[in-house]
């Protein structure tokens, strides 16, 4: 809504709409018919993700004054593309250890995290590695 709002028409991909329209049905979904401890984590872990976005969000919209100080913006999508690595290998072990997690929940949010990793290696790729060549 407020890269519309603003006119950033170019930062509306399918990467940015996708993760925030699944992201409302998949916690809807786990708060409503799941609600187990084990999620906690995952959340604790984006909420810490998101401080460091939004952070950097607030620093960037001070002005151009402030580019000099926000040369850290790869390194946030490299912690994004960590968290995504962290949350397979987490989803891959609650399947392993045949905790209370829901099995078919379990595979969703793999599948899910893995098609997030590929879509933010993409936008790695060609935000950071096509303009250094």
């Amino acid at each position: 809504v407020f890269f519309v709002l603003r006119k950033k028409q170019s930062h509306v991909s399918f990467l940015h709409v996708y993760h925030h329209v699944n992201m409302v049905v998949t916690t809807w979904t786990f708060l409503r018919f799941i609600k187990v401890q084990q999620g906690a984590i995952c959340g604790a872990l984006n909420a810490l993700i998101h401080s460091i976005m939004y952070s950097y969000y607030f620093l960037s919209a001070l002005g151009p004054h402030m580019q000099k100080y926000l040369w850290w913006k790869k390194y946030l999508t490299r912690l994004q593309i960590i968290q995504f690595i962290l949350g397979i290998i987490y989803g891959i072990s609650l399947f392993i250890y045949d905790c209370e997690f829901p099995r078919l929940f379990t595979i969703y949010m793999i599948f899910d995290v893995l098609l997030f990793l590929y879509l933010f290696l993409i936008f790695y790729k060609k935000t950071y590695k096509d303009k250094e060549t």
